[in-house]
């Protein structure tokens, strides 16, 4: 009796543990293909950026000096 039980019950689980993998594949299949579109929509997007050119060129602003003479040192005088 409790053999019979546990045999219907091996069943029954492996008859769900089935049908789980079965949609977690379905499931994993149409993300990768979602997966494959997008990437293939990036791709024909991808065009080379162009920039033109400016007429003056750009130059690195310069830093500025401060008027504050010459820096005292605190960690000396510990």
């Amino acid at each position: 009796m409790v053999a019979v039980e546990y045999a219907e019950f091996l069943q029954q689980f492996r008859e769900r543990t089935a049908k789980r993998m079965e949609e977690f594949e379905k499931a994993i299949a149409s993300t990768q293909r979602k997966l494959d579109d997008v990437a293939e929509e990036v791709e024909k997007k991808k065009q080379p950026v162009v920039v033109e050119s400016l007429e003056k060129p750009i130059r690195m602003a310069r830093r500025q000096q401060r008027g504050r003479g010459p820096v005292k040192s605190v960690l000396r005088e510990a």
